[in-house]
Order: structure tokens, then sequence, then C-alpha cells
């Protein structure tokens, strides 16, 4: 019996041994759990303010940048903005002979063009006036006794007659006036100077008239023929 109680205690004793020895290993194990996390937090405490640091200097270094260029630009504004004013005048002036340099070619070219125009019209007036003028022209001739007094073309104007024709000749005509104009001589040769009944016929594009000269109207591009005859006709 004894010896039974005895063993009984031994286990007993060995199992708090055991108990104790567990319950110091686990209270060990907790504190270096501890330790670890705390080691842990210090570190992760350590990074944030390293970080936070690390990014305020970036934050001053960036703002001193800005606060850099900030003063950089306005030193420099009024340079440009002066450089500017500087060149506003010449670009003004500048543009300004170009705009006159175009308007001055612009006026040449108009001159030149109005020139020429004027020129043509000139031209063409003086071509219709030259047309107008040999349109108004009749050929004539006068055949005085064995001699030719004149011959050649006479300018018309209005209703030209075979009188007014040979007065254009600007020769020497002495002539009955009235109703029916009757020449009896032209350039000092007068009706019967060379026998009796001898004196001034008129042919129109050799054709006789049988009418006083006054009467026969001619017209631009006629052949009058004024001749002196001594057979009568």
């Amino acid at each position: 019996m004894r010896k039974t109680k005895g063993i009984i205690a031994a286990v007993i004793v060995t199992i708090l041994l055991i108990g104790g020895a567990l319950a110091f290993q686990q209270n060990h194990a907790n504190q270096a759990s501890e330790d670890v996390t705390a080691t842990s937090q210090s570190v992760t405490s350590s990074s944030q303010a390293a970080s936070a640091t690390s990014q305020s200097r970036v934050n001053h270094k960036h703002q001193s940048s800005s606060a850099t260029k900030k003063a950089h630009k306005t030193a420099t504004k009024p340079r440009n903005s002066t450089s500017s004013t500087n060149d506003r005048p010449h670009s003004s002036k500048a543009q300004v002979k170009t705009q006159s340099s175009a308007a001055t070619s612009t006026k040449k070219r108009r001159a030149t063009k109005q020139s020429a125009v004027t020129a043509s019209k000139t031209a063409r007036k003086a071509k219709s006036t030259k047309a107008a003028v040999a349109e108004k022209k009749v050929y004539l001739v006068v055949s005085g006794y064995k001699k030719t007094f004149f011959k050649g073309n006479v300018v018309i104007h209005g209703s030209a007659t075979a009188f007014s024709v040979l007065q254009a000749s600007k020769l020497k005509v002495v002539y009955q006036n009235g109703a029916s104009v009757y020449v009896s001589s032209i350039n000092g040769l007068a009706q019967n100077d060379v026998k009796v009944g001898s004196g001034w016929k008129y042919k129109v594009n050799n054709k006789f008239i049988d009418k006083a000269a006054n009467l026969k109207r001619v017209s631009a591009g006629d052949r009058v023929h004024w001749y002196f005859t001594t057979a009568g006709y």
C-alpha cells in the first residue's frame, strides 16, 4: 500500500514538473513574440518616420523649385514684354510699308491697264474715223482740153452731189446758181473757148448724166468725171 502511494506521489510530482516546464516555455514564447512585435512596430514607425522625412524633403524641394521657376518667370516677363513692345512698332511699320507698296503696285497696274484701255479705244476710234473717212471719199477726175486739172479722192460730207464734189477739189469754178446749177468755167477754161458749142459735162461711174450737177446725188466710192468737150456730149 505504501509502495502504491509512493508511485502515485511520484507520478503527480512528475506531472507537476512537466506542467511547470510547459508553463515556463509558454511564458517564454509569449514574451519573445511580444518582443518581436514590439521590434516590428518600432521598425515600422522608424520606416514611416523616414518616409515622412523623405516626403517632406521632396515637397520642400518641389516647392523651392516652383518658387524659383515663378521668380524666374516674373523676372523674365518684363523683358519679354519690353521686347514685344519694342518689336511692335517695327512690325507695324513693316506692315504699313508692305500695304503701301501693295497699294502703289495696284495703282500702277490699274493705271497701266487704264492706259492700255485708253490706247486701245483711241486706236479703235482712229481706225473707225479712217474707215468713216474712207467710206465718204469719192474719186474725182477733172479733164480740161488736152490737160488734166485734178485726179484723186475728195472727202464728202452729208448729202454729196456731183457739183459739191467738184467744189471739194478746190479748183476755180464759175457757175450760174439757181434751182439748177450750170458750170461754165473750171480752172480758167470756159465754154466756147476752144470752139462754139464746147463746154463742161460730167459722168458718174462712167455714165453720162443729163441733169444739173447739184441735183445728182453721189455716194462714197463713186467715180465722178468732169470733162471739157468740144463735141457737145
